[in-house]
């Protein structure tokens, strides 16, 4: 045999001494240590946050619109030719500011008529009264005298108030919205001359599930958010007691002082009304997850480490986060990986804060 294959025959019982005493050396993996071991692999990891409930002030979110204190239409009460507008569409005007004058034609010399006749009158009536006196008057003829006198006093009115009447003035302080008329066009009684809207104060006017309704009161504090990002603070002025049969809603008003005429009629605007007081946890809205019914909630894990979910409800906003109602004052709540586990899976839960993980 050549020295080549004896180096061949050593290296193979070598090789073969070497299994032998590997099999005989190694002791055998237990049933139980390999199934914990495949259950630690199966367990899930997930990160989180003790979370603790707080005392916070509820919201019901009130849909709406603003609009005018009043509206009025300012008629005139004669006939007559227009003279002059100052009162001119999107003009602001003070509480007794002329709007609309109408010609005076012969108003004025019907009005100086009267007094003249009044004047007479009440000079033929005193002197019928001296007569009486001196018992050389009647007493029938000293009463023809005085309904003489009262008819003349009437027609004097008359005649002044129509005199007055020609000029038209603003009723309070607005803004007028519409002109109706043009200078020279003529007015007959009852028609318009303008449209006066008070926008200080403005409202703003919503809509109430019957549901909420009775949680509103009056002279409630509101704080209103407008579609222009004009935040305005009122009071409940008005709550209806009769519903819209149809959204089965009630309407609310809110009184808003609106000083320097700011805030415009129209504007769309989102009232939060104060109803009450809740526990509540301030949590990230990514935090929230939907259950299989369509159900918002959040996962939590409980006293045997297992995945719970439990639905919430909004009941108010702040730049940390949302606060939710409906959950125990005190949880674990799963932030990170709760979109991949499923209710009473059990789970690792990694208290420790995302900065301290930082600094590490």
């Amino acid at each position: 045999m050549t020295n080549k294959h004896l180096f061949v025959a050593f290296f193979l019982a070598s090789m073969a001494i070497w299994v032998l005493s590997g099999n005989l050396s190694s002791e055998p993996v237990s049933a139980d240590v390999q199934t914990s071991r495949e259950l630690s692999a199966q367990i899930r990891h997930v990160r989180g946050i003790k979370s603790l409930a707080g005392e916070q002030e509820v919201f019901l979110k009130v849909r709406g619109q603003t609009k005018p204190n009043r509206v009025v239409q300012v008629k005139s009460e004669i006939a007559g030719k227009i003279e002059a507008l100052p009162g001119e569409k999107g003009t602001r005007v003070e509480k007794g500011q002329l709007l609309c004058r109408i010609a005076v034609d012969a108003r004025r010399n019907e009005y100086r008529q009267a007094l003249a006749e009044l004047q007479s009158s009440q000079l033929e009536f005193d002197g019928f009264v001296d007569l009486k006196e001196r018992g050389l008057q009647s007493e029938v003829l000293l009463a023809k005298a005085r309904a003489a006198l009262e008819q003349s006093k009437t027609r004097a009115k008359h005649a002044q108030l129509a005199l007055e009447k020609t000029e038209i003035f603003a009723p309070f302080t607005g803004v007028v919205d519409m002109q109706f008329v043009e200078v020279g066009d003529f007015l007959s009684p009852g028609e318009t001359c303008v449209s006066l809207m008070e926008v200080n104060p403005i409202l703003v006017f919503g809509q109430v599930a019957e549901k909420n309704i009775e949680q509103i009161a009056v002279d409630d504090r509101v704080d209103v958010n407008l579609i222009t990002n004009q935040t305005l603070t009122g009071k409940v002025s008005y709550i209806g007691y009769s519903p819209d049969m149809k959204t089965r809603t009630f309407p609310v008003e809110v009184t808003v002082e609106n000083p320097g005429v700011a805030v415009r009629a129209g504007l769309t605007a989102e009232m939060r009304v104060p109803v009450g007081v809740e526990s509540a946890h301030l949590i990230s809205p990514a935090s929230m997850v939907l259950d299989d019914e369509g159900e918002v909630g959040v996962k939590i894990v409980d006293s045997s480490s297992r995945v719970r979910f439990r639905s919430v409800t909004v009941v108010g906003e702040s730049p940390a986060g949302v606060f939710v109602s409906g959950l125990p004052d005190e949880i674990d709540l799963i932030t990170v990986g709760h979109e991949e586990v499923f209710e009473g899976q059990e789970v690792i839960l990694d208290l420790t804060p995302l900065v301290a993980l930082a600094k590490q």
